[in-house]
């Protein structure tokens, strides 16, 4: 079979989702894009914050890997926006996650400033201004 007839008995080939019939295309689509994962983001953040501040290094170890792993996705399934992504993640996120593995509160919380700095000026550069992550009190 050549390869353009293989890919249209892929484009037709669907798979129950458990809820209706889904193409390969369908499945794309559905993936969550940055307006959907970002919010999860910010909502995690905001506890790694508090569980690092708390002394509770367990949590504050598996926000940051969820977030870690939130961002990774998103740099997936949007590559538009992967090299970003990846930067902020070697730039600003492992100097907070290498305070996290050492249980230092105040490495933490310069390293969590200057991640939040660094993620709003990504939004300025992405031509979007108007999101400006703040720690809620």
């Amino acid at each position: 079979m050549d390869y353009s007839k293989l890919l249209e008995k892929l484009k037709e080939l669907t798979v129950w989702s458990g809820h209706r019939e889904m193409s390969v295309e369908d499945v794309a689509t559905i993936q969550p894009g940055l307006g959907r994962l970002m919010p999860e983001v910010g909502a995690r953040t905001w506890k790694l914050y508090y569980a690092a501040k708390a002394e509770n290094w367990p949590l504050a170890a598996f926000q940051a890997k969820e977030i870690k792993g939130l961002m990774e996705l998103g740099a997936f399934t949007r590559p538009k926006h992967e090299a970003a992504l990846n930067e902020f993640l070697e730039q600003n996120w492992k100097p907070l996650q290498d305070a996290i593995n050492k249980k230092d509160f105040k490495a933490f919380e310069e390293a969590f400033h200057k991640s939040v700095e660094a993620a709003n000026a990504y939004h300025e550069l992405k031509d979007k201004p108007y999101i400006v992550w703040k720690l809620p009190d």
